[in-house]
């Protein structure tokens, strides 16, 4: 088991979700968090990111969040947390909020 799957399994603190979100996308999009939601929003969802930015915790869709990122840029978040596809959806839509909100200072 990775060191990022044994963070994410001890995980259920969202004061840590900014820090391991990042460690899951830095090698799929380089320049993590700040590149995702710059992805998020030049693929329809800047209503959900200005959501994020103002301090709201509005939810993502674990199946929007994949289409929007592609099959290529999940499997390498994936492989790199040594979770399935799937679990990393679940977790990236979980934990994405908290993560864009601190982000932002809220």
């Amino acid at each position: 088991m990775s060191e990022l799957h044994n963070k994410l399994a001890q995980s259920g603190d969202h004061h840590h979700s900014h820090g391991i979100i990042h460690m899951m996308i830095e090698g799929a999009l380089i320049g993590g968090v700040s590149a995702l939601l710059a992805h998020l929003v030049s693929n329809g969802m800047k209503d959900v990111v200005d959501k994020w930015q103002e301090g709201q915790h509005h939810s993502i869709d674990a199946s929007a969040l994949g289409d929007i990122l592609g099959q290529d840029k999940i499997q390498a978040i994936a492989s790199r947390t040594g979770l399935s596809v799937d679990d990393t959806l679940k977790y990236l839509s979980d934990h994405l909020p908290g993560a864009a909100k601190s982000h932002f200072g809220h």
